[in-house]
């Protein structure tokens, strides 16, 4: 079974924000209180954008302690990195390492968090997919720094433009994966990845392009106190009977309203926490 997450990170519209993005993020936050997944949830800074609602883009926590700062591609949203928010992790959980990769801005490496890497960190592996925000020499090396294997491919969307982001066509249940098979550039990396999924123990829940606009790849599954999964999904997205069947052998799907979250920010749950997989202290 797949190490997930039971309790995550988020960051709360400003007061000033669309009340119907606080209705949103508060609809997803008492969904994962409601089924016992643990919270922490942060005040975003009123002078910053829509966009810092979305940590998965620069904080990443490792099993082993880790807590990294990584790369991001726009200049505007470097001040999303928040002190705060690190130096609380430092104070409550057991945290072996702060590790700080932004100088690789400079040089125009980039690497965008849990957005730019789904990792399996049960079997040390990184799929990812490469793009302007996810940059091949980037992902080695951070990969290479904590002992995973990187798998990167190319994927776009419908109108044949990169992904820029890995967690639009990919989400890791406890023993299954949703993959955008159409996403895929290249049908070899196609069949190398779902090789490597199956090989893992993960069975393959495809899913089409036009279920990845409507962010089912987005989608996120933790487990609660309890150790029950679940698989929090958008009500955007509509599965097929098939896709309903596979997922509910081994997780309860939750389906949370983010309509105007993902009109706004162009990303749904999945980009809204970030898995924290570091004890508390």
């Amino acid at each position: 079974m797949a190490s997930l997450a039971d309790l995550v990170l988020m960051i709360r519209p400003a007061d000033t924000a669309n009340g119907l993005l606080l209705q949103n993020f508060d609809a997803l936050n008492a969904a994962f209180k409601k089924h016992g997944i643990q919270t922490v949830v942060f005040e975003q800074d009123i002078d910053s954008s829509i966009d810092a609602i979305f940590p998965s883009c620069w904080l990443t926590t490792l099993p082993d302690g880790t807590v990294a700062v990584l790369p991001m591609y726009r200049r505007d949203r470097r001040q999303e990195k928040r002190d705060d928010i690190l130096e609380y992790l430092r104070k409550y959980f057991l945290i072996n390492d702060i590790e700080d990769w932004s100088e690789f801005e400079v040089d125009g490496f980039f690497l965008e968090g849990t957005a730019s890497m789904v990792i399996d960190h049960e079997h040390k592996l990184i799929y990812a997919c490469l793009s302007q925000r996810t940059h091949t020499a980037m992902l080695e090396k951070f990969a290479a720094a904590h002992q995973y294997k990187a798998i990167a491919f190319y994927a776009t969307d419908t109108s044949g433009k990169f992904l820029l982001h890995t967690n639009r066509m990919l989400c890791l249940g406890p023993d299954f994966a949703l993959l955008c098979e159409d996403a895929f550039a290249d049908d070899m990396d196609l069949m190398a990845v779902k090789q490597l999924l199956l090989s893992t123990g993960y069975r393959i829940i495809p899913f089409s392009h036009d279920q990845l606009e409507a962010f089912m790849g987005n989608a996120f599954c933790c487990n609660n106190v309890n150790g029950e999964t679940f698989l929090f999904l958008s009500e955007t997205t509509e599965l097929t009977a098939e896709q309903h069947a596979a997922i509910t052998t081994s997780a309860t799907i939750v389906n949370v309203p983010m309509n105007k979250i993902e009109q706004e920010g162009g990303a749904s749950i999945n980009s809204i926490v970030a898995p924290v997989f570091i004890p508390i202290a």
